[in-house]
C-alpha cells in the first residue's frame, strides 16, 4: 500500500475512534465571545461523565486552587473557557482510544504517560516563551502521536514491521517508519485530526513534531509541541539530559537558547507536575 491508499483505507473505516459532540457544540460557541458561563456549562451538563471529570480536574493538584470547588459555574469561571473545552478535547481523546493493544510488546500506558509528559513540557514553554497559549500546547502536547495508536489498532502489519525494525536496529519509531513504510505517524495522527475538525495549529502539531517547518503559520505553536517532544525523549534515553543538539532544528535551538539555561534543571521542576497529569487523566475512565 502506498500513503494515499493508506489514508483512503482510514477514511473507509467505519469504528474510527471520534469526539463526542460535546466537542463540536463547544467549539461553536466559543467562537462566540459573547457566549455566557450559562450555555456553556448548560452544554458541558449534557454529558453528566464529562461535568464530574471538570470538577475533579478543577480541585486537582494539577491546578492547584486551595478551596474547594463543587460547581460547575464556578469551575468554568476559574479555569475560563479555553481550559475548559482544551480539557474535555484531553479527556474525550484518551477515552476515544482502546484501553488496551495488544500488539508486540507495543503499551498503551506508556504511550498516554510520554504524550501526557509532552503536553506538560509544552505548556511550560508556552508559559515561559509567553507566545502561545499554554492550555493550546497542552492539547497539541498530548495528541501529537495519536497516529501512532491508530496504527497499532488498524494497520497492525505495518506497525509490526516498524515496531521489529525498531527493536532490531535500536532507532527511534520515527526513524523504523522512514526505513519501513510509504507513510509515517505524523502524517497518520494531522489526518485524522483533521477529519476531528480540530484547529489547524493542532493538525500541524501533530504533522511536524518531528520535521519543524518554519515556514508554515502556525510555526510558532508547532516549535512549543517540536521541542518539548525532544526534551521528552531525550530523558527518556538520558536522564542527565544531554541534548544532541545537532539533531533538532536551529530555529528550535535557538528558541530554546533564548528561555532557558539549564534543561536538566528545568525539566527536573516538572516532575510532580507530569505526575500530577498521569494522576488525572489515567487514574479513571470517564
Amino acid at each position: 500500500m502506498d500513503e494515499q491508499e493508506i489514508l483512503k483505507k482510514l477514511d473507509s473505516i467505519r469504528d474510527i475512534p471520534t469526539l463526542p459532540t460535546i466537542v463540536f457544540e463547544l467549539n461553536k460557541l466559543l467562537r462566540d465571545p459573547d457566549t455566557s458561563i450559562q450555555t456553556v456549562c448548560d452544554t458541558i451538563e449534557k454529558d453528566q461523565a464529562i461535568t464530574l471529570k471538570i470538577l475533579k480536574l478543577v480541585n486537582s493538584a494539577f491546578y492547584g486552587f486551595k478551596s474547594k470547588i463543587s460547581d460547575l459555574r464556578n469551575a468554568v469561571a476559574l479555569l475560563g473557557y479555553n481550559a475548559v473545552r482544551n480539557a474535555i478535547v484531553s479527556l474525550s481523546v484518551i477515552n476515544s482510544f482502546p484501553k488496551r493493544v495488544t500488539l508486540m510488546d507495543f503499551d498503551i500506558s506508556l504511550f498516554w504517560k510520554h504524550s501526557l509528559a509532552v503536553a506538560v513540557t509544552s505548556k511550560n514553554i508556552a508559559q515561559l516563551s509567553k507566545k502561545e497559549s499554554p492550555d493550546n500546547c497542552f492539547v497539541g502536547g498530548l495528541l501529537h502521536d495519536t497516529g501512532k495508536v491508530i496504527m497499532a489498532q488498524y494497520f497492525p502489519k505495518l506497525f509490526e514491521a516498524v515496531w521489529s525494525t525498531l527493536q532490531n536496529n535500536q532507532i527511534s519509531f520515527y526513524e523504523s517508519e522512514q526505513k519501513t513504510l510509504p507513510i509515517d505517524h505524523t502524517k497518520v495522527g494531522a489526518h485524522l485530526a483533521d477529519k476531528w475538525q480540530l484547529p489547524q495549529g493542532l493538525v500541524d502539531a501533530i504533522r511536524w513534531h518531528h520535521e519543524f517547518q518554519p515556514e508554515i503559520k502556525s510555526a510558532n505553536f508547532v516549535k512549543n509541541i517540536y521541542l518539548a517532544n525532544f526534551i521528552v525523549n531525550a530523558y527518556d534515553l538520558d536522564p542527565e539530559l544531554r541534548l544532541d543538539l545537532s539533531k533538532m532544528h536551529p530555529d528550535v535551538v535557538k528558541f530554546m537558547m533564548n528561555m532557558m539555561e539549564d534543561v536538566g534543571d528545568w525539566y527536573t521542576g516538572l516532575t510532580s507536575e507530569i505526575e500530577a497529569a498521569y494522576d488525572l487523566f489515567l487514574e479513571t475512565e470517564l
